[in-house]
Protein backbone atom coordinates (compact mmCIF):
# COMPACT_ATOMS: atom_id res chain seq x y z
CA UNK A 1 0.00 0.00 0.00
CA UNK A 2 1.27 3.46 -0.95
CA UNK A 3 0.95 5.39 2.30
CA UNK A 4 1.29 9.17 2.43
CA UNK A 5 3.63 9.44 5.43
CA UNK A 6 3.37 13.22 5.38
CA UNK A 7 -0.36 13.22 6.13
CA UNK A 8 -0.81 10.64 8.90
CA UNK A 9 -3.35 11.62 11.53
CA UNK A 10 -6.15 10.31 13.73
CA UNK A 11 -9.83 10.93 13.08
CA UNK A 12 -13.05 9.70 14.61
CA UNK A 13 -14.63 6.93 12.49
CA UNK A 14 -16.46 8.41 9.53
CA UNK A 15 -18.38 7.23 6.47
CA UNK A 16 -15.78 8.93 4.26
CA UNK A 17 -13.34 6.05 4.74
CA UNK A 18 -15.86 3.22 4.95
CA UNK A 19 -14.86 1.52 1.66
CA UNK A 20 -11.22 1.47 2.77
CA UNK A 21 -12.34 0.16 6.17
CA UNK A 22 -14.30 -2.67 4.52
CA UNK A 23 -11.21 -3.65 2.54
CA UNK A 24 -9.15 -3.68 5.73
CA UNK A 25 -11.63 -5.98 7.47
CA UNK A 26 -11.16 -8.48 4.62
CA UNK A 27 -7.39 -8.22 5.06
CA UNK A 28 -7.62 -8.86 8.81
CA UNK A 29 -9.70 -11.99 8.21
CA UNK A 30 -7.34 -13.32 5.55
CA UNK A 31 -4.45 -12.92 8.00
CA UNK A 32 -6.42 -14.51 10.87
CA UNK A 33 -6.35 -11.33 12.93
CA UNK A 34 -9.36 -11.41 15.23
CA UNK A 35 -8.51 -8.86 17.93
CA UNK A 36 -11.44 -6.70 16.92
CA UNK A 37 -15.13 -7.56 16.78
CA UNK A 38 -15.71 -6.56 13.17
CA UNK A 39 -18.98 -4.63 12.80
CA UNK A 40 -21.46 -4.99 9.97
CA UNK A 41 -20.81 -2.19 7.49
CA UNK A 42 -22.27 -3.71 4.34
CA UNK A 43 -25.13 -1.26 3.88
CA UNK A 44 -25.73 2.42 4.54
CA UNK A 45 -27.96 1.44 7.44
CA UNK A 46 -25.16 -0.73 8.87
CA UNK A 47 -22.71 2.16 8.58
CA UNK A 48 -25.12 4.58 10.28
CA UNK A 49 -25.67 2.09 13.13
CA UNK A 50 -21.92 1.50 13.51
CA UNK A 51 -21.12 5.21 13.69
CA UNK A 52 -23.97 5.77 16.15
CA UNK A 53 -22.69 2.95 18.37
CA UNK A 54 -19.16 4.40 18.28
CA UNK A 55 -20.48 7.79 19.34
CA UNK A 56 -22.61 6.32 22.13
CA UNK A 57 -19.68 4.30 23.47
CA UNK A 58 -17.55 7.44 23.50
CA UNK A 59 -20.27 9.23 25.48
CA UNK A 60 -20.81 6.28 27.83
CA UNK A 61 -24.37 5.67 26.62
CA UNK A 62 -25.78 2.15 26.48
CA UNK A 63 -22.45 0.52 27.38
CA UNK A 64 -22.99 -3.18 28.03
CA UNK A 65 -22.35 -4.70 31.44
CA UNK A 66 -18.68 -5.63 31.77
CA UNK A 67 -17.61 -3.06 29.18
CA UNK A 68 -16.38 0.51 29.66
CA UNK A 69 -16.74 3.81 27.78
CA UNK A 70 -14.07 4.27 25.13
CA UNK A 71 -13.13 6.64 22.33
CA UNK A 72 -12.47 5.14 18.90
CA UNK A 73 -10.01 6.58 16.38
CA UNK A 74 -8.87 5.69 12.89
CA UNK A 75 -5.38 6.31 11.55
CA UNK A 76 -5.65 7.71 8.02
CA UNK A 77 -3.48 9.44 5.46
CA UNK A 78 -6.13 11.40 3.58
CA UNK A 79 -6.82 8.50 1.21
CA UNK A 80 -6.71 5.25 3.17
CA UNK A 81 -7.96 3.83 6.43
CA UNK A 82 -4.76 2.45 7.97
CA UNK A 83 -5.73 1.21 11.42
CA UNK A 84 -8.01 1.40 14.43
CA UNK A 85 -7.34 2.52 17.96
CA UNK A 86 -9.37 2.73 21.15
CA UNK A 87 -8.74 4.74 24.31
CA UNK A 88 -10.70 3.33 27.23
CA UNK A 89 -11.63 6.02 29.72
CA UNK A 90 -11.11 3.75 32.74
CA UNK A 91 -10.49 0.07 33.43
CA UNK A 92 -12.36 -2.82 34.98
CA UNK A 93 -10.64 -5.84 36.55
CA UNK A 94 -10.63 -7.75 33.28
CA UNK A 95 -9.04 -4.95 31.26
CA UNK A 96 -6.31 -4.46 33.86
CA UNK A 97 -5.16 -7.99 32.98
CA UNK A 98 -5.67 -7.89 29.20
CA UNK A 99 -6.57 -4.94 27.03
CA UNK A 100 -5.58 -1.96 29.13
CA UNK A 101 -6.49 1.64 28.33
CA UNK A 102 -5.29 1.58 24.74
CA UNK A 103 -5.70 -0.98 21.97
CA UNK A 104 -4.59 -0.51 18.39
CA UNK A 105 -4.17 -2.37 15.13
CA UNK A 106 -2.66 -1.57 11.73
CA UNK A 107 -4.27 -3.13 8.64
CA UNK A 108 -2.13 -5.88 7.05
CA UNK A 109 -1.59 -3.97 3.78
CA UNK A 110 0.22 -1.28 5.80
CA UNK A 111 2.33 -3.56 8.01
CA UNK A 112 6.10 -3.10 8.23
CA UNK A 113 5.99 0.64 7.61
CA UNK A 114 6.49 1.76 11.20
CA UNK A 115 2.92 2.99 11.56
CA UNK A 116 2.20 1.31 14.88
CA UNK A 117 4.76 3.44 16.72
CA UNK A 118 3.22 6.67 15.44
CA UNK A 119 -0.32 5.44 15.96
CA UNK A 120 0.32 4.62 19.61
CA UNK A 121 2.02 8.00 20.13
CA UNK A 122 -1.03 9.78 18.76
CA UNK A 123 -3.38 7.63 20.86
CA UNK A 124 -1.39 8.52 23.96
CA UNK A 125 -2.00 12.14 23.10
CA UNK A 126 -5.73 11.42 23.03
CA UNK A 127 -5.44 9.59 26.36
CA UNK A 128 -3.84 12.69 27.85
CA UNK A 129 -6.78 14.80 26.63
CA UNK A 130 -9.11 12.36 28.40
CA UNK A 131 -6.98 12.74 31.56
CA UNK A 132 -5.81 9.15 31.53
CA UNK A 133 -2.51 10.06 33.17
CA UNK A 134 -0.98 6.59 33.45
CA UNK A 135 -2.43 4.41 30.70
CA UNK A 136 -2.01 0.64 30.90
CA UNK A 137 -1.20 -1.20 27.66
CA UNK A 138 -0.91 -4.97 27.27
CA UNK A 139 0.39 -7.42 24.70
CA UNK A 140 1.03 -11.15 24.64
CA UNK A 141 4.56 -12.03 25.68
CA UNK A 142 5.50 -13.53 22.31
CA UNK A 143 4.38 -10.41 20.44
CA UNK A 144 7.80 -8.77 20.51
CA UNK A 145 6.91 -6.32 17.72
CA UNK A 146 4.08 -4.87 19.78
CA UNK A 147 6.29 -4.80 22.89
CA UNK A 148 8.87 -2.74 20.97
CA UNK A 149 6.17 -0.29 19.86
CA UNK A 150 4.99 0.14 23.46
CA UNK A 151 8.52 0.52 24.82
CA UNK A 152 9.41 3.03 22.08
CA UNK A 153 6.58 5.17 23.45
CA UNK A 154 7.87 5.05 27.03
CA UNK A 155 6.15 1.89 28.22
CA UNK A 156 7.54 0.39 31.44
CA UNK A 157 6.89 -3.31 32.03
CA UNK A 158 5.19 -3.65 35.41
CA UNK A 159 4.38 -7.36 35.33
CA UNK A 160 3.89 -10.54 33.34
CA UNK A 161 0.93 -12.78 34.11
CA UNK A 162 -0.98 -15.69 32.61
CA UNK A 163 -4.36 -14.66 31.21
CA UNK A 164 -7.10 -16.90 29.85
CA UNK A 165 -7.77 -15.84 26.27
CA UNK A 166 -10.25 -17.79 24.17
CA UNK A 167 -9.82 -20.83 26.39
CA UNK A 168 -6.01 -20.74 26.45
CA UNK A 169 -3.65 -19.47 29.13
CA UNK A 170 -1.29 -16.95 27.55
CA UNK A 171 1.58 -15.10 29.15
CA UNK A 172 0.80 -11.39 28.92
CA UNK A 173 2.92 -8.29 29.40
CA UNK A 174 1.38 -5.36 31.25
CA UNK A 175 2.97 -1.96 30.61
CA UNK A 176 2.37 1.46 32.12
CA UNK A 177 3.20 4.81 30.54
CA UNK A 178 3.39 7.72 32.96
CA UNK A 179 2.40 10.74 30.89
CA UNK A 180 2.89 13.06 33.87
CA UNK A 181 6.64 12.42 33.94
CA UNK A 182 7.34 13.22 30.31
CA UNK A 183 6.58 16.88 29.53
CA UNK A 184 8.11 16.47 26.08
CA UNK A 185 5.20 14.16 25.15
CA UNK A 186 2.95 17.13 24.45
CA UNK A 187 5.14 18.40 21.64
CA UNK A 188 5.82 14.87 20.40
CA UNK A 189 2.14 14.09 19.98
CA UNK A 190 1.34 17.38 18.35
CA UNK A 191 3.98 16.86 15.68
CA UNK A 192 3.86 13.05 15.52
CA UNK A 193 6.87 10.94 16.36
CA UNK A 194 9.30 10.21 13.57
CA UNK A 195 8.85 6.82 11.96
CA UNK A 196 10.83 4.71 9.55
CA UNK A 197 8.94 3.51 6.46
CA UNK A 198 11.15 0.41 6.40
CA UNK A 199 10.66 -0.55 10.06
CA UNK A 200 10.20 -4.32 10.33
CA UNK A 201 7.11 -4.29 12.52
CA UNK A 202 3.78 -6.03 12.57
CA UNK A 203 1.94 -3.43 14.59
CA UNK A 204 -0.88 -5.11 16.47
CA UNK A 205 -1.56 -4.95 20.15
CA UNK A 206 -3.68 -7.67 21.72
CA UNK A 207 -6.81 -5.88 22.78
CA UNK A 208 -10.50 -6.26 23.20
CA UNK A 209 -13.29 -3.80 22.50
CA UNK A 210 -14.35 -3.42 26.13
Amino acid sequence: MDVDHNNLHLIEPTARYIDSYRAAISEYRKHNVYDFAYPKVGTRRDVARFLRDVDNTRRGLGVKSGYVPSSAFWLVDGRHYLGSGDVRHFLNDSLRKLGGNIGYSIRPAAWRQGLGTLQLALLLGEAAKLRVAKPIITCFDENTASAKVIEANGGVLIKRSNVNNRGKNRLTRVYEIDLTRRPEYDMMYRRGVSISPTANEIEKSDCRRE
